[in-house]
């Protein structure tokens, strides 16, 4: 949804998605997960917090995607990147089989493990909630349909009813 007023821009949509990446920061590489995309942005959770004004470089596969922390709350940062990105070819993107080397010692990566791991369960739920409602999304409309149907069906009836009969009553002489 748009702001609206002098000064400001209509925004982009925003794609909703759920992929995990690596990025790389002043602090050295690190996991994290795009929850939403546009064309010159994204919206990113990773466990390390990233500063408004920090640059960044995040990798999925092959593509790699060069951008800005322009804010930050809690886990969540908002990154414009420096080119047009395109939403489609990081969702095909393939994981790479092997990781940057990082700096990170054993245990902060056991961490971050553990933390993407409940990512991805959290991740997974959300996914499950958005199919169950977008079903009794259809069943509802779906009966609506019906009920108008046949609320129609009735009162059609209900017109053609007194015609009808008089059609009826002049055939029968």
């Amino acid at each position: 949804m748009g702001r609206s007023g002098p000064g400001y821009k209509n925004r982009e949509a925003r794609r909703q998605v759920l992929i995990p990446c690596r990025i790389k920061s002043v602090r050295g590489w690190g996991d994290a997960c795009i929850h939403n995309i546009s064309s010159r942005g994204m919206m990113i959770a990773c466990d390390d917090p990233l500063a408004p004004g920090e640059y960044l470089d995040l990798r999925r596969g092959r593509q790699v995607v060069i951008g800005r922390v322009v804010w930050r709350r809690d886990r969540f940062s908002g990154v414009r990147t420096q080119d047009v990105i395109s939403a489609d070819a990081l969702v095909s993107e393939p994981r790479l089989e092997a990781r940057p080397t990082g700096t990170r010692r054993s245990e902060d990566r056991a961490t971050l493990r553990q933390s993407m791991a409940g990512e991805i369960d959290a991740a997974r739920r959300m996914e499950r909630s958005r199919s169950i409602s977008q079903a009794m999304q259809f069943g509802a409309l779906g009966l609506f349909g019906l009920v108008a149907a046949a609320t129609v069906a009735m009162q059609v009836s209900h017109v053609l009813a007194a015609p009808a009969a008089q059609i009826t009553q002049a055939l029968s002489r």
